[in-house]
């Protein structure tokens, strides 16, 4: 074995060589440097002295296979850490080979530490990407929610109510369906605002949209539609008189009455309401027709006072 020692000493990797007891024959430099022996102080001496961590019952029944049967074996660096001392990581082969009438053991460290660190910074990096990809998806939500909601009120806006509208319209007019437009208007808008200011018109308006968001059902969608007018989509109606229950809810809520300069006002709302299909096949129609049944009733009101 003299000869193989200047070819295994040139060797990038840790060899080492057991006889069948299990004892140090041999120690390359290279393995030398991980552990704190010199080549007299590991030679005859039993692997399980000078390289505790081999001592568990499995590495023990490998090694024991290895010897009896010829079988090569593999030791991972990711299921057996640190195998000798220090923090370096080897995978581990395991080898029989016979040098005249003995069996020994070769086994070869193979450094793996620097993959572990690769893959330790690529896991990073992926958890990197993934907080950013989070943060990005974060943004573009608040962006979209932007794009779709009321900055005053915080209820839909009227680009998000069309795009539903025509979703809940297209489902209609294949299942023969019912769908509901409701417009709202708030009566003498323009007095609340002239009388108390405009922040005490954004106040009542506000207070508008508290107010049709409580009294909706689970699958209708209020939004603004500009200005002091408000609407309110109703998908699955059984029949047109059910907008009914919703428009009188409206009417006799009780928060109707906000304090304004120290005054009770009470914000009186004007409704009316389109239907498809009886008054239309889009979504523009059935505002419109709306719309003019909400100038119908407010000129009705105007009529009797």
């Amino acid at each position: 074995m003299n000869k193989w020692m200047s070819v295994f000493n040139s060797l990038d990797i840790g060899i080492l060589i057991l006889d069948e007891e299990f004892k140090i024959v041999y120690a390359n430099q290279y393995l030398l440097g991980f552990i704190p022996f010199s080549r007299e102080e590991v030679h005859e001496q039993p692997l399980y002295k000078v390289l505790p961590r081999f001592h568990n019952a499995y590495i023990e029944k490998v090694l024991l296979n290895c010897l009896e049967n010829g079988s090569k074996m593999f030791l991972s660096a990711a299921l057996h850490k640190t195998m000798l001392h220090g923090d370096h990581s080897f995978n581990i082969k395991i080898s029989r080979f016979e040098e005249g009438s003995s069996q020994l053991l070769l086994l070869e460290f193979i450094d793996v530490t620097s993959q572990f660190i690769q893959i330790a910074r690529l896991r990073n990096y992926v958890i990197e990407l993934s907080k950013v990809n989070k943060e990005l998806k974060e943004k573009k939500e608040f962006i979209e929610n932007m794009a779709y909601y009321d900055c005053l009120t915080g209820i839909h806006n009227r680009t998000f109510f069309y795009k539903l509208a025509e979703k809940y319209l297209e489902s209609a007019k294949r299942s023969g369906g019912i769908l509901g437009i409701m417009f709202i208007d708030v009566d003498k808008f323009k007095a609340i605002n002239d009388t108390y200011g405009h922040e005490a018109g954004d106040q009542a308006l506000i207070q508008v949209a508290n107010i049709l968001t409580q009294v909706i059902r689970k699958n209708d969608t209020v939004a603004r539609y500009g200005g002091d007018e408000f609407l309110i989509l109703l998908p699955h109606l059984l029949a047109g008189h059910n907008y009914e229950i919703i428009a009188s809810r409206i009417r006799n809520h009780p928060e109707r009455f906000i304090t304004l300069a120290g005054k009770e006002v009470e914000i009186s709302l004007s409704i009316g309401v389109g239907f498809y299909p009886m008054d239309g096949d889009s979504v523009d129609q059935l505002i419109a027709r709306a719309d003019q049944a909400m100038y119908a009733a407010k000129a009705k009101i105007k009529a009797m006072c």
